[in-house]
């Protein structure tokens, strides 16, 4: 089923810097991404070293991407419903509380289920989104009518719905 999308545009500053409150999760075909947006384009494409799960900085392995670190935790008030970094899908115009996400200080935002399971990260200085355990392409982070929103693919959608 196709999903009808309002233009997107890509970040052009520092994510960090843009990722200060919830974010709502918007989906869309792969296939309807522009190619600034798609992983055909080398700069978002999981095989681009930056971008890869192999690398130290973004690897499941690393300590700051586990939810064992304190600041990842769930437990964390900031990471909880209440807190300031929900994702959130809405379901006939409620928002439902699917996890949160917290950046690092190597500059990767990863993002959690509700129970701390990391399911997509970002690369720093990057807008493409890789699952958190395998590392393929899930979606971007982009601005929808304004508003940075976690824009997922087929594949990222799967990832959100089976994480718990």
């Amino acid at each position: 089923m196709k999903h009808t999308f309002m233009p997107i545009t890509i970040l052009l500053a520092c994510l960090s810097c843009h990722l200060c409150a919830d974010l709502v999760v918007v989906h869309i075909d792969e296939d309807d991404l522009p190619y600034s947006l798609s992983p055909q384009k080398y700069e978002l494409s999981p095989s681009n070293y930056a971008n890869s799960i192999s690398k130290y900085e973004n690897s499941p392995s690393k300590y700051s991407n586990s939810s064992t670190k304190y600041d990842n935790s769930p437990t964390k008030y900031d990471n909880t419903i209440n807190g300031t970094r929900s994702i959130l899908v809405e379901k006939d115009g409620r928002f439902y509380h699917t996890g949160y996400y917290v950046v690092n200080e190597d500059g990767v935002t990863n993002f959690y289920s509700r129970k701390g399971k990391r399911l997509f990260y970002s690369p720093k200085a990057s807008v493409g989104l890789y699952d958190g355990e395998k590392g393929y392409f899930c979606g971007v982070l982009a601005k929808v009518s304004g508003k940075t929103k976690l824009v997922l693919t087929e594949k990222g959608q799967k990832v959100l719905m089976t994480a718990e």
